[in-house]
């Protein structure tokens, strides 16, 4: 077990490795880094895909071991059969973790009937969604596993919440050494870098110029800018299609946060 964690965080290091080539100036912020790097050790050890994350909540603690990165289902409804995820992040290490690892799953491994909801399922809702555009029918078989479950085991309650601090109401404008303009192509660089894309598919990307919302860093009150970044085509989804919300310090030139929203969750 301890030799299949200590893969997939270098797994994960590796793949950050060929994020950030050596000597190259840092594009994130240290929390938004610890972020990324979660989200990297889902994908390599359980399989979750940027698109599939989107059926989660994500919420990032800090504390004297570095950062703890959890993920909720975004649908109560799915709380149950999804259980929770959780990454220890230490710089470039990072171990992960499924409240369902290790436990006597009823009917696991046989689609929506399994009680624990994992790639296998979370792919066959994805594709529900892109299909129907309809989220009830698998919501309601996952309330209908989670009450009958909990009659027998208990159930997970309560969600994790995100400690980062709050906007401040205001912030000083002149701070900002960047224009809207610089933000967005900073914008543009990071969800490449972080999301892998290629050069054909950033060909694709509009920078919504009109919504434009200024914001103060949550982590150091300076003037931000989030940037809605979309790409989309006009005869089906296909992969790195949707909205990244990008949100660039335009004092320091740091992305503090990233949001990804592929387009086919949430539409029903």
């Amino acid at each position: 077990m301890l030799r299949k964690t200590c893969l997939f965080a270098t797994l994960a290091a590796l793949i950050l490795a060929m994020m950030a080539p050596a000597g190259a100036e840092p594009l994130f912020t240290d929390a938004c880094q610890a972020r990324l790097t979660a989200r990297n050790a889902l994908n390599a050890k359980y399989g979750l895909s940027p698109a599939l994350l989107g059926y989660f909540e994500e919420a990032l603690n800090q504390d004297g071991e570095g950062y703890l990165v959890s993920y909720y289902a975004a649908n109560e409804d799915l709380d149950y059969v999804l259980g929770r995820y959780t990454v220890r992040v230490n710089g470039e290490q990072a171990e992960a973790a499924w409240s369902w690892d290790g436990k006597d799953v009823p009917y696991a491994g046989n689609g929506l009937a399994a009680h624990a909801w994992g790639k296998e399922q979370l792919t066959e809702i994805w594709l529900i969604n892109l299909q129907t555009a309809d989220m009830r029918n698998y919501a309601l078989i996952a309330r209908a596993i989670s009450i009958e479950a909990v009659k027998k085991e208990g159930y997970l309650s309560g969600t994790p919440q995100d400690d980062e601090p709050d906007i401040p109401a205001e912030y000083d404008p002149s701070l900002a050494k960047l224009t809207a303009e610089e933000a967005q192509k900073i914008a543009l660089k990071g969800v490449q870098t972080a999301y892998g894309l290629t050069d054909e598919q950033m060909a694709g990307f509009v920078v919504d110029r009109e919504d434009i919302l200024y914001e103060a860093s949550a982590e150091t009150g300076e003037p931000t800018l989030v940037v809605s970044c979309i790409n989309w085509d006009e005869d089906g989804w296909k992969e790195g299609n949707g909205l990244y919300m990008v949100t660039v310090n335009l004092a320091s030139g740091l992305i503090e946060y990233m949001y990804y929203m592929d387009g086919v969750i949430g539409n029903g």
